[in-house]
């Protein structure tokens, strides 16, 4: 879906499957991967809802997730039932618990959407 359609905002990634699976992705700007997260008529959201129903409460599937910008102080890094990697092992990390606010909330430290 992304591939075929340009004016999305993705710009390409990496996919690594093993033990783990890595996804890396490169967009064009926060607002394109917003839209495209947010939008139901596109694969992700409700691919990823159905994953979240799936794995329930489950402390048996980590997840790791990060967005960031290139500017000081713009990038998150979200873990569920897995240990700190990637910039949450170098930088300092604030539990948030059960917080299912917006990405742009968290990031500009309002309420989001």
């Amino acid at each position: 879906e992304l591939s075929r359609q340009p004016h999305l905002g993705y710009l390409g990634g990496d996919v690594w499957i093993g033990r783990t699976i890595i996804c890396v992705q490169y967009w064009k700007d926060f607002d394109s991967l917003e839209a495209y997260a947010r939008n139901p008529d596109h694969l992700h959201l409700p691919a990823w809802a159905k994953f979240n129903r799936l794995r329930g409460t489950s402390p048996d599937v980590g997840v790791w997730h990060e967005t960031y910008e290139i500017d000081p102080g713009k990038w998150e890094s979200i873990y569920v039932n897995m240990p700190s990697f990637g910039l949450g092992k170098v930088f300092d990390a604030e539990q948030i618990q059960g917080s299912r606010e917006a990405a742009r909330g968290r990031r500009d430290g309002g309420s989001g959407p």
